[in-house]
């Protein structure tokens, strides 16, 4: 998966309304950082809000959520429909779907800073399941030095079976790939960020599956979301050998329902906005 890129951190001062009998806004300090939502009545310092003890805060890579843009400045947040919000937050609303109704009068700028660290929260969540996936899958990563002895010693493909583009830059002219690792300073990102000659963003990272085929990460993870099997042999990779002591059962579960939860996690529910405008008439109406 492509690297994620945070953000911009955001502060500011916004209205927040209650959601008990008597509702009502008041005032709150709030600051977006690194895919989180933190608000309170302090000011809270925009580098580190967790410092502030009395604060509340929403962890969008725990909970898929949706944006809404009312009449006027007023903004309506909620989980995407199926979902509910981490109980792990701290708001009144944690381990409920009710949605938070927020209002500032720098509306548009809060609008786009909530887009942007809602959508890097979701990439992170997805981040985290396609680790997860892998470590299901029993994948190894692989550096291109033992790469080369590899290869060497059985006589293999340096190429990816998926997209049949090469591993690593310049493997078939040359198997000892030590000064491709020095140059990249020897780290997996930076080889990946070396070999952008040859091989699509991303595609650097590569990966030995437990039937010792060799794969690009992303490559790899595209092909079995949707056919659960290795490229090469056809061994079906929802099924490996789980770590930790964990069932196989649970393993091909885990695997095989990832595309349907990231799936989900991007999809903005027309029921729910249909419930939320209700909820915004009842309440205009009150």
């Amino acid at each position: 998966m492509a690297e994620v890129t945070e953000p911009t951190s955001t502060a500011g001062i916004l209205m927040k309304q209650s959601h008990g009998t008597f509702r009502h806004w008041s005032k709150r300090h709030f600051v977006l950082r690194h895919g989180c939502l933190h608000w309170s009545h302090e000011d809270l310092p925009v580098h580190c809000p967790g410092s502030v003890e009395n604060r509340s805060f929403i962890d969008f890579s725990r909970t898929p959520c949706d944006l809404i843009v009312l009449e006027g400045s007023r903004l309506f947040l909620q989980p995407t429909h199926g979902f509910m919000w981490n109980s792990n937050d701290r708001h009144s609303r944690a381990g409920t779907a009710q949605p938070l109704m927020l209002m500032s009068e720098q509306s548009r700028k809060l609008k786009e800073s909530l887009r942007e660290h809602i959508a890097f929260g979701r990439d992170l969540r997805a981040s985290r399941m396609q680790r997860d996936r892998e470590r299901m899958m029993g994948l190894v990563s692989v550096g291109p030095v033992d790469l080369a002895e590899e290869l060497d010693e059985e006589a293999g493909s340096s190429t990816c079976a998926a997209c049949l583009l090469e591993l690593f830059p310049d493997v078939e002219e040359n198997k000892d790939l030590s000064a491709v690792a020095a140059a990249s300073g020897g780290s997996e990102e930076g080889i990946s960020q070396s070999s952008s000659n040859g091989t699509r963003k991303g595609f650097g990272l590569v990966v030995k599956t437990p039937c010792q085929h060799y794969f690009h990460r992303t490559c790899l993870n595209d092909w079995v979301m949707k056919a659960g099997t290795c490229p090469v042999c056809k061994t079906n990779m929802t099924s490996q050998k789980p770590p930790h002591g964990k069932s196989s059962e649970s393993v091909g579960s885990t695997v095989s329902t990832a595309a349907s939860t990231v799936a989900t996690d991007r999809s903005v529910s027309h029921r729910s906005l249909g419930w939320i405008m209700h909820r915004n008439i009842a309440s205009a109406g009150a």
